[in-house]
């Protein structure tokens, strides 16, 4: 376009100059006696149409530009946009590529600890009389059902009769220790607390918490709580 604008500019200048020449060339010997504030007007007057056309001409192809520029810097921002979505994009899928393999990391570590660790159960199998007024006794079977413990400590809060903190020393992976629990009749549906401290297999010291409760039978019941 603005190649097309100078073809045109320069075209409309060449063929006003020849008319101006030829009106000159017709009225030479008026031209030449004229005088020089004449002859300034004449020029003025002959070359402000030319002035006048190439700044319309210049304004319009300064618009163009300025459109053009226009255009550019949209695409420009639409190009930054499309980028920073792209960006967006990528940077979600890498923090859930690193979410999924701290998961994946997590779960290893789980079954890694799970694999050192020992679990144990706490059931009780049987119930009889205690040999005392107003007693029942339980028997309670405490099983390893993972990995090796040692320097194994059973703690009961509060105790049972006599029965608070025994030191078992180590029970392997699928061992097991029992004891009779004295139960006061006095004592249904209370509740307390069973605290299983070992060292497991790494040296790391573990402990399991259970609670348990005395039903209106005098049946203990025990539910683990948490591992630490």
């Amino acid at each position: 376009m603005a190649k097309k604008l100078e073809f045109w500019g320069i075209l409309c200048t060449v063929v006003y100059l020849l008319v101006i020449a030829t009106t000159v060339a017709f009225k030479f010997e008026n031209f030449i006696n004229l005088e020089l504030n004449a002859l300034g007007d004449f020029l003025a007057g002959a070359f402000g149409p030319i002035a006048f056309l190439w700044l319309v001409l210049g304004f319009l192809q300064q618009g163009r530009e300025l459109k053009l520029s226009t255009d550019a810097l949209q695409l420009q921002a639409q190009e930054l946009k499309n980028s920073v979505e792209q960006q967006s994009i990528m940077a979600s899928a890498a923090l859930q590529q690193i979410e999924a393999a701290q998961r994946a990391i997590t779960i290893q570590q789980d079954e890694a600890e799970r694999s050192i660790a020992a679990s144990f159960d706490a059931r009780v199998g049987l119930k009889t009389g205690g040999g005392k007024p107003n007693t029942i006794m339980n028997k309670l079977y405490v099983e390893n059902l993972g990995n090796t413990a040692d320097h194994v400590v059973v703690t009961f809060d509060p105790p049972f009769d006599q029965l608070a903190k025994i030191e078992l020393g180590m029970i392997k992976a699928g061992g097991r220790w029992e004891c009779e629990l004295l139960i006061d009749v006095s004592r249904a549906g209370s509740i307390g607390e069973l605290l299983i401290e070992y060292i497991g297999m790494d040296g790391k010291s573990r402990s399991e918490y259970f609670t348990y409760q005395i039903s209106d039978e005098h049946w203990v019941r025990f539910k683990k709580r948490r591992t630490s």
